[in-house]
């Protein structure tokens, strides 16, 4: 005899949260609604709404996500990078490479939502302790990772504001000259 499971496998969870997240990316963040993300991830809006029982939580959900998602590219890409004066900033730059070319919208809906949710970048800001304490241990020149961070920050957010000046083989100039300066010029 089959038992009925009445819970939805860990995945769910999952499942929602990137639905919700590819409405942002395609739509933007005004877009997003319970009932959008119903509707894109293929389950029912109490399916939903059994996972995250308000559009707040959702929100505050998606920021963690987007956190948790950086992070275990980092660590992915850091493996990488163990010969590296800092393999942490060493994967930073790859990552930050690849949001700004794919994770821009995120980056702007997140800007976005942090006007009405204040501390809703919480957990981007426990990670990013998190990332500097790696650093702090793998590298002598803290100034100097500081400074290559502040350059990945720089554009990220340029980019995310739109403002951005530079063409986007400057963009990745300078992304080779901030691979140099960690010691991984040349490799991606």
């Amino acid at each position: 005899m089959k038992l009925r499971q009445n819970r939805k496998p860990p995945t769910t969870k999952i499942e929602i949260l990137d639905a919700a997240l590819d409405i942002v990316r395609e739509e933007g963040a005004l877009s997003l609604t319970i009932d959008a993300v119903a509707e894109r991830s293929g389950f029912s809006k109490g399916g939903v709404l059994y996972n995250f029982p308000t559009k707040d939580i959702l929100v505050v959900a998606m920021v963690q996500h987007v956190a948790d998602r950086f992070a275990v590219d980092v660590e992915e890409r850091r493996q990488l990078y163990l010969d590296a004066d800092s393999p942490t900033l060493a994967a930073m730059i790859d990552v930050t490479e690849r949001w700004i070319e794919n994770e821009l919208s995120v980056a702007r809906a997140l800007m976005v939502a942090n006007l009405s949710f204040p501390g809703l970048v919480a957990p981007i800001l426990e990670l990013k302790s998190q990332l500097k304490s790696n650093i702090q241990t793998e590298t002598a020149d803290l100034t100097g990772a500081l400074v290559i961070w502040s350059a990945l920050e720089g554009l990220q957010f340029s980019n995310a504001h739109c403002v951005a000046l530079h063409t986007d083989e400057e963009r990745l100039a300078v992304l080779a000259e901030l691979r140099r300066r960690v010691n991984v010029e040349g490799r991606r």
